[in-house]
């Protein structure tokens, strides 16, 4: 009796990137039309949403109108670098100021976002992985949401991207073009938003080693290797020396704005990326699982054949830089939020997404067999396009719901009371009934919030004053709407409030309760008689 032993593992048959091997004709000959389909649907949906505008978005609109000069002053009482809100000023001026125009600014940078991570695909992994990437990018939920969103997230996106090129192509040939446009990719990324800071800083850390590696003088290569890489990261310093004009409000912004409703950044937030990546729900962990599959593969994964892949802890040589990117964002991220007690927010990592798929892209490139690789994006989009659908067809707010009620039956003179005022601005955008409108804590009018010290304006406040001046102004032949919901940070003041109004204008009746299910803020209405 014999016994056949498998053949030992040769590792030096691993096949390192790029890929090309192992096509099909059959197989592309249904694959291209059925991606071809895929993609066209991630973009149509960049388009389509049914909520209405929720809180940050109807604040985006709002600072946005405002003339050009006027712009950073409203944004240094808000918390965000200036370039998004120029842009969607000229973006309005053009196109109008209704849910769909003003959306459709992020929609198309999410659009152009996709040849320039094929570009990059292939730079890394060649052309199985940037058709792999951008298959990956087109279905994404993350990048369909915030594609239908009025914010900054989508273009941050194709900064990241166009900025990871640029300076890939000033490191193979530093041209002054190249190297110039390494600098403006980093200004934009900047004045974009804040994580930009990180994404600069992290790239720059790569740079540096990258500059300070030994070489041997007679080594040509890596001396030219030293001296690009000091180019760019001078590039990159000039860049960052445009933010210089910035820097005071940026500076009193850290000391005096935040967001209230969320906690200080702990090294946990880190895993909950992925979560904001997929999406939620059951058809969320499942694309979780598959995307942090091929996000691993592209990091350690080697194809060995068309069965067989390896998996090693030294990730791949040519992803390396990416993925230093990619964690020391996030890293820096936690570190400057802990420090300076900043939350930590998913859908800030916007800026280092491009990356991620991309290293995604690179995994799935790992299977020779195109038949399994296939399979999986087909699968991996799939399930991408229906999160994303789910998502763009739930309420984000309650604000239509709040602003249908008050425009059929206020009359002229009623007053609406909002309880925070981050309810104010999304439902103010819908009312056209001749109303008067205030919002607690400070009485303003609702179109904007002031985040300067916003908890310490709470808690200053004297909640049984502002209530009898609310009804003072509201007078006794007008009614008043109080539109409340219990959010963090507002020490239940909202609730004290209700009870006040309901005490002194007793027989108040709920219109609008608040659903919870809704994506973002979700409100309560309660109509008090005059």
């Amino acid at each position: 009796m014999t016994t056949t032993l498998e053949a030992p593992l040769d590792v030096s048959r691993v096949i390192d990137e790029p890929i090309v091997q192992g096509r099909g004709t059959d197989l592309l000959r249904y694959a291209v039309p059925v991606a071809a389909g895929l993609v066209i649907a991630g973009i149509a949906l960049r388009f389509w949403t049914l909520s209405d505008l929720w809180l940050d978005e109807a604040l985006s609109v709002n600072i946005a109108k405002l003339p050009l000069h006027q712009i950073p002053g409203a944004l240094r009482h808000d918390g965000a670098p200036p370039l998004y809100y120029f842009l969607l000023h000229g973006w309005m001026a053009a196109f109008g100021t209704g849910d769909f125009a003003v959306r459709s600014l992020s929609g198309l940078a999410s659009v152009m976002a996709l040849p320039f991570m094929w570009a990059a695909g292939k730079r890394v992994g060649g052309r199985a992985s940037a058709w792999a990437a951008v298959l990956l990018m087109a279905t994404s939920p993350f990048a369909i949401t915030y594609a239908t969103a009025t914010r900054m997230y989508a273009l941050m996106m194709l900064w990241s991207i166009l900025g990871l090129l640029a300076m890939v192509r000033a490191l193979e040939q530093p041209s002054r073009v190249r190297v110039a446009a390494v600098a403006v990719m980093t200004a934009l990324i900047m004045y974009t938003h804040y994580w930009g800071l990180y994404f600069v800083f992290a790239a720059a850390v790569w740079l540096f080693f990258r500059a300070r590696r030994a070489a041997p003088m007679e080594d040509r290569s890596a001396l030219e290797e030293q001296r690009t890489s000091r180019r760019v990261l001078g590039a990159m310093i000039i860049g960052g020396a445009t933010f210089l004009p910035w820097l005071p409000s940026f500076i009193f912004q850290s000391l005096h704005t935040g967001t209230p409703w969320s906690n200080a950044a702990g090294p946990g937030d880190v895993l909950g990326v992925l979560g904001e990546y997929s999406g939620s729900g059951p058809w969320g962990a499942a694309l979780a699982l598959l995307l942090f599959t091929l996000f691993l593969l592209g990091l350690f994964g080697r194809a060995i054949d068309q069965q067989r892949v390896l998996l090693q802890l030294r990730t791949r040589r040519r992803v390396r830089p990416i993925a230093w990117v990619f964690a020391g964002t996030l890293s820096f991220a936690v570190v400057a939020g802990a420090i300076a007690q900043a939350a930590f927010v998913g859908r800030y990592a916007a800026v280092v997404f491009p990356l991620f798929i991309l290293l995604a892209g690179l995994g799935a490139g790992v299977f020779l067999d195109r038949r399994v690789m296939a399979a999986v994006l087909l699968v991996t989009s799939l399930f991408g396009l229906i999160v994303g659908i789910g998502a763009n067809a739930e309420d984000r707010t309650q604000a239509g719901d709040v602003a249908a009620v008050i425009n059929k039956d206020a009359n002229a003179g009623d007053l609406v009371v909002y309880c925070p005022d981050q309810l104010g601005p999304g439902v103010a955008r819908l009312i056209n009934a001749p109303v008067d409108q205030a919002t607690f804590p400070h009485a303003a009018p609702p179109q904007r919030i002031n985040w300067v010290n916003y908890r310490q304006g709470i808690s200053d406040t004297d909640v049984l004053q502002f209530g009898q001046d609310m009804l003072g102004r509201a007078g006794g032949g007008h009614a008043l709407w109080y539109v409340w919901a219990n959010y963090p940070g507002t020490n239940h003041k909202c609730d004290t409030l209700l009870n006040l109004f309901q005490a002194l204008r007793p027989n108040g009746q709920a219109r609008v309760h608040a659903n919870h299910n809704t994506s973002y803020e979700y409100d309560n209405l309660v109509r008090f008689p005059g």
